[in-house]
C-alpha cells in the first residue's frame, strides 16, 4: 500500500506526464476494447441457446455448378432427419414475408415458416402459451402462430390474454398459440412470428429434389461432429442415387453433396478474416502507444536517477526499487484502461454510424462484463510488461555516479537510450506494416468502387411488396396487379422510367435453377448449365439501365398467351456461343422451350467485387408472373421523392398491399459495400494514429538524445563544428532509426502477406508502387518528427552547455 501512495504523489508531481501517458493509453486500450467487443459479439460468443456450438447447417452444395450453399429440399430433410444418426434434432425453415392487419397502415412482417421442430431443436420453449407440436404443421390444420415478444409488445400491449385470440396474417384469421420469451431470435430479431412449415404429399415426394428454397438445421449429439454427419449425409445420398438414376448423374456432374456446417461458423464466414485484421491492427496501435508510454517512463526514470540513487545508497535492493517503478507503470496503464472503457463506449457508438449493424449479429455487439474484464486485464498486463522495461533498466543505476550528477553521461544514459531506441525501431515496423496493408485494402477498395455493375443506379429508387398468395391466387390476377401499378407510376410527375421485377441487384434474394438448351452441347460428365433466374417487365430495361447487346428486349406483345421467349446476358453467350449470334437460339426450363430474342451486358448481382462467372436469364412478366415484385422508378432528380410515389401507386391498386424495403439503388449498392468499407475505414484510423504515435516516438527519443547530449554538442561545436554538422548528427541517429525500422517493418509484412492477400481486389498483396509508398510517406513524416530535436541541438550555445558540466 505504500508503493501505491508514493506512486500516486510522484503522479501528481508530474501532471503533465501523467496526463499524456494516461490518455495515450486510453485510446489505444479503448480503440481496442471496442473492436474486441465486436470480435466478442461476431465470432466468439455463443448464440442464446443451449449448446449453440452444436448447432449446424445441413444443407447442399452443387460446387460445379458455382453454389456453395444452396439450401436444401423438403425431401433432403426429410432423409436426414431420419436417416443420419449424429443429429439429435433437425428443424428446416425458410423466410416469409407476411401482411399484417391492423388498425392503421397495412404493414409487412418478417416471418418464419418452421417445422414444429424448430424449437426443440434450439432448445427453446415459449414465455406464454407453447410452441408448434406436429399437429399444427398437417395439411388443412388449423392456422397457428408464434409472437416474438417485441411484436407482442407493440402491436398487443404486452397483452397476457393474447393467447388463443386471432389475428390476420396475409388476410387469413391465424390463431396466436404463443409467445416466445424476451432476448429470443431465430434466425435474427428482424423475424417477429413463426408459423408452422407443413408438407404436403407432392412436396415430399422425389419429385421435390431440387427445390433447395428452405434451410436446414441439426443439433449433434454429445462426442458427434460436423463432418461425421456429412459422410452419413453421403451415405443416404448414395442410397437415393441408386433409386433415382437420372438424378445421381446430374448430381455427380454437378458435384453434389450434403454438408454440415458450424452454424456460428457459416454466418460469420464472410467476415472472419476481415475482423481478425481489424483486431490485429488495432492491437498493433495498442503496442506502439505502450512502446511510447515505455519510452516516456524511461526518460522520466533519468530525471530521478539522484533519487532512485539515494534510494539505493540507503539499502533498498534492487527488486525492491523494480517493485516501487513497476507500481507506477501499473497505476499509469490501469488508470489508461479505466479511461479506455469510456473511450470504448465512444468507439462502438461511432462504429454503429459506420454500418455495425451490417455485421452478422451486430446488433448483440455491445460492451458486457466480458468486455470490461479484457480491458482491465489489457491494462494490467500491458502495464506489466510493458512497465517492467523502465523499471529494471533504471534500477541498474550506478548510485556513486548518479550523486555524483555523472549519471547523465554514463552507462544509464546509454543504456535508456539504446531502450528508447529500441522501442521507436519497433514502433516503426509496426507502422510500417499496418500502413503497407492499410494501402493495400484502399487501393483495393477504390478499385472495387470503380466496378461498371452492368446498370446506372443513380436517380433510382426501389420498393418490394409481397402479394399475398389467398388473395392473388391466379396469374391473371398477379399480372393485373403488376399492370396497374407500372400504369400509375408511369402518371406519376417525375417519374422517367417505371419498371419491376421478382430479383433486384444487390438485394437479399435470388433465384437461380438449371436449364437445357438444343442449341449447347455439354461434354459428357460436364454439369448441366445453370444460371440465375429473372422475371421482368417491359420497363425494366430502362429503369434500371441495362445495355442492350444484341436484339431486342421485351415489350407489349410477349404476352402469356405468345410464343415464349427469353434475354441472356454477355455471360451465356460467351461461355457457349463465342463469337456467334445468341438471338434465335433456344433454352429449356420448366418444361418450356423459350427463344432467345436479346442479349444484355452482364450485371452484378450481390456485390462488386463477384467474379460474374453465373450466367443470368431474363422471361417476360407477363409469361412467368410472380407475387413478391421489386418496383423500379428512374427520375432525373433526387429519388428520395418517389418514396411516396411508390406506395401511392401501390395502394391505389390495393389499398391494404404494404410496401417495404423501400430504399434508392445507390443506398443498396453502398449497403453491399459497407463489409469492405468499414474495415478500410477503420484501419485507416488506426493506421493514422500509430503513424502519428510512431512519430511522437522518434521525436521523444530524438529529443532526449540531445538533451543527453548537451555537452557533448557543446564540446563539437567549441572545436569547430558548424551549426549543420550538429543538425546532421541528430539526422544521421533519426534516419538510422527509421531506415530501421521501414525494412524490418517490410520484411515483417512480406512475411504475412498472406494473411492480407485473400481479401484484396484488383491488386496484388505484393503491389511494388504501393509497399514502397506507405514506407515513403511513413518515412516523410518522421523525417519532420526529427527536424524538431534537430533545430534544437543547433541552438546550444557552446559556452553554456560547458558551464552545465
Amino acid at each position: 500500500m505504500s508503493d501505491i501512495v508514493y506512486a500516486l504523489r510522484q503522479l501528481r508531481k508530474t501532471p503533465g506526464f501523467t496526463l499524456v501517458a494516461v490518455l495515450t493509453l486510453a485510446l489505444c486500450i479503448g480503440a481496442n476494447s471496442a473492436i474486441f467487443s465486436v470480435l466478442h459479439s461476431v465470432l466468439l460468443k455463443p448464440y442464446p441457446w443451449p449448446d449453440s456450438d452444436r448447432l449446424v447447417y445441413a444443407d447442399n452444395s452443387y460446387p460445379q455448378l458455382g453454389l456453395q450453399d444452396a439450401g436444401v429440399a423438403i425431401p433432403d430433410y426429410l432423409d436426414r432427419r431420419r436417416g443420419v444418426p449424429s443429429f439429435e434434432d433437425s428443424a428446416m425453415f425458410t423466410g416469409a414475408s407476411m401482411n399484417l392487419a391492423g388498425a392503421g397502415e397495412p404493414e409487412m412482417m418478417t416471418a418464419l415458416r418452421a417445422t414444429p421442430s424448430l424449437f426443440t431443436t434450439l432448445r427453446s420453449t415459449a414465455a406464454l402459451g407453447r410452441t408448434f407440436t406436429e399437429d399444427d404443421a398437417k395439411t388443412g390444420a388449423p392456422a397457428t402462430v408464434i409472437l416474438s415478444h417485441d411484436l407482442w409488445k407493440t402491436h398487443y400491449g404486452a397483452d397476457p390474454e393474447i393467447i388463443g385470440s386471432t389475428i390476420r396474417l396475409d388476410e387469413k384469421p391465424v390463431t396466436v398459440v404463443g409467445v416466445m420469451p424476451q432476448g429470443f431470435y431465430f434466425p435474427d430479431p428482424t423475424f417477429q412470428a413463426w408459423v408452422p412449415f407443413a408438407f404436403s404429399p407432392e412436396q415430399m415426394s422425389n419429385n421435390e429434389r431440387g427445390r433447395e428454397y428452405s434451410k436446414m438445421i441439426a443439433r449433434l449429439r454429445p462426442g458427434a461432429t460436423a463432418d461425421q454427419a456429412t459422410r452419413e449425409m453421403k451415405i443416404i445420398q448414395d442410397q437415393v442415387a441408386l433409386q433415382i438414376p437420372g438424378l445421381g448423374a446430374f448430381w455427380k456432374s454437378s458435384g453434389f453433396r450434403g454438408q454440415a456446417v458450424g452454424y456460428l461458423e457459416n454466418n460469420v464466414a464472410g467476415v472472419k478474416r476481415m475482423l481478425w485484421l481489424v483486431q490485429a491492427a488495432v492491437f498493433t496501435a495498442l503496442l506502439i502507444g505502450c512502446s511510447n508510454v515505455a519510452g516516456l517512463l524511461l526518460a522520466r526514470a533519468v530525471g530521478r536517477e539522484r533519487e532512485l540513487a539515494i534510494r539505493t545508497a540507503l539499502g533498498a535492493s534492487r527488486m525492491r526499487m523494480v517493485r516501487l517503478l513497476l507500481t507506477e507503470s501499473v497505476l499509469l496503464f490501469m488508470a489508461g484502461g479505466l479511461l479506455g472503457l469510456v473511450v470504448a463506449s465512444w468507439g462502438l457508438e461511432a462504429l454503429r454510424l459506420v454500418g455495425l449493424a451490417n455485421l452478422p449479429r451486430g446488433f448483440e455487439v455491445s460492451l458486457d462484463p466480458s468486455i470490461f474484464a479484457f480491458t482491465l486485464a489489457c491494462a494490467l498486463v500491458t502495464g506489466l510488461a510493458f512497465g517492467t522495461i523502465p523499471a529494471w533498466s533504471s534500477s541498474r543505476n550506478n548510485p556513486s555516479a548518479s550523486l555524483k550528477e555523472a549519471g547523465a553521461r554514463g552507462s544509464a544514459g546509454r543504456r535508456t537510450q539504446r531502450l528508447r531506441a529500441g522501442l521507436v525501431v519497433a514502433e516503426i515496423a509496426l507502422a510500417v506494416m499496418l500502413a503497407s496493408t492499410t494501402s493495400l485494402l484502399i487501393k483495393s477498395f477504390l478499385a472495387m468502387e470503380r466496378v461498371n455493375p452492368g446498370f446506372v443506379p443513380t436517380g433510382v429508387m426501389t420498393a418490394q411488396t409481397a402479394l399475398p398468395k389467398g388473395k392473388y391466387d391466379t396469374p391473371a390476377k398477379l399480372a393485373a396487379f403488376h399492370d396497374a401499378v407500372i400504369a400509375r407510376l408511369l402518371t406519376t410527375p417525375g417519374v422517367k422510367d417505371a419498371g419491376a421485377t421478382d430479383f433486384l441487384p444487390f438485394s437479399s434474394t435470388f433465384n437461380s435453377g438449371s436449364y437445357t438448351s438444343p442449341d449447347i452441347k455439354v461434354a459428357p460428365g460436364a454439369p448441366e448449365p445453370h444460371a440465375l433466374q429473372h422475371s421482368v417487365d417491359p420497363g425494366y430495361l430502362e429503369s434500371l439501365g441495362l445495355t442492350l447487346l444484341q436484339g431486342r428486349w421485351f415489350d407489349a406483345t410477349d404476352t402469356a398467351t405468345s410464343r415464349k421467349v427469353a434475354v441472356v446476358d454477355r455471360v451465356l453467350v460467351d461461355k457457349y456461343w463465342k463469337g456467334e449470334n445468341a438471338v434465335g437460339k433456344r433454352i429449356q426450363w420448366n418444361k418450356e422451350m423459350r427463344e432467345i430474342v436479346g442479349v444484355v451486358a452482364t450485371v452484378k448481382s450481390a456485390s462488386l467485387d463477384e467474379a460474374s462467372t453465373k450466367e443470368s436469364i431474363y422471361y417476360p412478366l407477363a409469361q412467368v408472373p410472380q407475387a413478391t415484385l421489386m418496383f423500379v422508378a428512374r427520375t432525373s432528380g433526387d429519388p428520395a421523392l418517389l418514396t411516396s410515389a411508390i406506395s401511392n401507386a401501390v395502394h391505389s391498386v390495393d389499398s391494404g398491399q404494404p410496401v417495404f424495403d423501400t430504399l434508392a439503388l445507390t443506398n443498396r449498392l453502398s449497403l453491399a459495400a459497407q463489409a469492405r468499407r468499414t474495415p478500410v475505414m477503420l484501419l485507416s484510423a488506426f493506421g493514422a494514429i500509430a503513424m502519428i504515435l510512431a512519430m511522437l516516438g522518434v521525436y521523444g527519443v530524438l529529443a532526449f538524445s540531445v538533451a543527453q547530449r548537451t555537452t557533448e554538442f557543446g564540446v563539437r561545436m567549441a572545436l569547430g563544428a558548424t551549426t549543420g554538422n550538429i543538425a546532421a548528427l541528430v539526422l544521421r541517429s533519426g534516419l538510422a532509426l527509421i531506415g530501421t525500422g521501414v525494412v524490418l517493418g517490410l520484411i515483417g509484412y512480406v512475411a504475412l502477406n498472406r494473411v492480407v492477400e485473400s481479401l484484396l481486389f484488383g491488386t496484388t498483396s505484393l503491389d511494388p508502387l504501393m509497399l514502397a509508398a506507405a514506407p515513403l510517406l511513413l518515412a516523410i513524416v518522421a523525417l519532420v518528427a526529427c527536424l524538431l530535436p534537430a533545430w534544437g541541438a543547433t541552438r546550444i550555445a557552446p559556452a553554456a552547455a560547458l558551464r552545465g558540466d
